[in-house]
């Protein structure tokens, strides 16, 4: 279920028409009626993934016009009903049609705050933000050339138990930390329950695996230690060798594909430039400075993820690290993804980045949605760093994007992509993302000196 080679079919006019107005009950009627005909298998899985989609937009997007303009109101100072039309128009504000009308994405005010240069200091009731230790310890990595961490963190999923189906068997798949250029010394402390697999460390999503009989409010958690070694590299395209390897150049479908329009945009991003190192830098260049971060829709509703960032000039940081591996491996350079948690003294999340290879340094990394963020806020120092380098404070869990658990997942999963929570099936069909908790605990952050 997690073979999604349907994404590069098409749908058939009708039903596209109502999805892109949002007339989404027609449009499953048409679907089903489709599935009745003549069609090919492949096209039959494109509808079915079409009705998926189609719940999980219903999801993401809730607020009508008015709904969306009364909370702004009631949280930014003096705010108009012209200024939520300049957020949708500008990309601080997404949204899609719902029955013919506009509906705005369920964080819509989170990532208008968020990126807008000026908004957040018209809040009615300021938000005090944790301190960031970025640029501190940026500062560190390049004056003394390396730094290590110490972590101990504990993560998971609960169910909720009015929604849990007692006495049935559940399967849990929870990310752990992978073997990685930066990640030593992984240690599975403890677990709730006894495992029945833990994939290898360098599986590409590696995972923790539970096989269980629900009970009700259950909690399936595993805690574990791992170190961070980041070293600073300075980065001269003088010393980039002739001789560059071909490895993770190809196309990885459905997601990394070689269109005509990405092919065109690679080419008018790195023009004659031949240096590998400058025509990294410069598709780094050209998504730090055009693509604004916004949080997005699901991941498996998006058909294609390095389009929808290059044709919408938006996306988050796993969007916009799929653009830029995609943009490099249509120019020759290698790039793969990796992806895990942020996890610092202060805080605990998700978040997507790249690396790419360029001889003779190797492995280097890419972290635009950070880059993009330093320039944003005028910071070029970090903007910089993040071409060619991250922070230390990170967890890898996954270094490809889109690839199969061990063991396998039976049901489409929540992200299919991509994996920083984790997923839960019954025997009949996934636990879906509104029946349960995320677990995210920070247990030590330390130095090691």
């Amino acid at each position: 279920m997690n073979k999604l080679e349907s994404l590069m079919v098409g749908l058939p006019e009708d039903v596209e028409r109502l999805v892109i107005y949002g007339h989404y009950s027609k449009a499953l009627e048409l679907i089903n009626l489709y599935m009745t005909r003549n069609i090919p298998e492949i096209l039959k899985d494109r509808l079915n993934f079409e009705k998926d989609r189609i719940r999980r937009l219903k999801q993401d997007y809730i607020y009508t016009f008015d709904e969306a303009l009364s909370l702004a109101e009631s949280k930014i100072k003096n705010f108009t009903k012209e200024e939520l039309e300049y957020l949708m128009d500008n990309r601080y504000a997404d949204w899609i049609y719902i029955d013919g009308k506009i509906t705005l994405h369920k964080r819509f005010l989170q990532n208008s705050l968020r990126v807008h240069p000026t908004l957040k200091s018209r809040l009615l009731e300021p938000i005090e933000e944790p301190a960031s230790i970025l640029d501190e310890t940026i500062d560190e990595i390049m004056n003394k050339g390396e730094v290590k961490y110490f972590f101990h963190v504990k993560t998971g999923l609960k169910l909720k138990r009015n929604l849990a189906r007692k006495g049935e068997k559940i399967l849990v798949h929870l990310p752990i930390p992978r073997k990685a250029q930066q990640i030593k010394n992984i240690n599975i402390i403890s677990t709730s329950h006894e495992p029945k697999a833990i994939s290898y460390e360098e599986h590409p999503q590696r995972t923790i695996f539970f096989e269980e009989i629900v009970k009700g409010d259950d909690e399936f958690t595993v805690e574990y230690s791992y170190e961070s070694y980041i070293k600073y590299r300075k980065l001269e395209k003088a010393k980039v060798s002739e001789n560059q390897p071909t490895f993770y150049t190809e196309e990885y479908l459905p997601h990394i594909r070689f269109s005509p329009f990405l092919r065109e945009l690679a080419k008018e991003i790195v023009g004659s430039e031949s240096n590998p190192l400058v025509k990294a830098r410069k598709i780094y260049d050209y998504i730090t400075k055009n693509v604004q971060y916004s949080y997005v829709r699901q991941y498996a509703a998006i058909i294609n993820v390095p389009e929808y960032a290059a044709y919408n000039l938006k996306g988050d940081c796993g969007i916009q690290a799929m653009l830029f591996i995609t943009l490099c491996r249509i120019v020759g350079i290698p790039a793969r993804w990796q992806s895990g948690l942020v996890v610092n003294p202060n805080y605990i999340g998700c978040h997507d980045w790249a690396e790419f290879y360029i001889e003779p340094y190797g492995w280097l990394f890419a972290d635009p949605s950070f880059g993009g963020s330093g320039l944003r806020n005028k910071n070029e120092k970090r903007w910089n760093f993040y071409f060619g380098h991250v922070d230390p404070f990170r967890m890898v869990a996954n270094s490809e994007f889109h690839y199969n658990f061990y063991p396998k997942k039976k049901f489409l999963r929540q992200d299919p992509y991509d994996n920083q929570e984790g997923e839960m099936e019954y025997l009949d069909r996934p636990v879906f993302h509104d029946e349960y908790d995320v677990i995210q605990e920070i247990v030590e952050v330390r130095k090691i000196e």
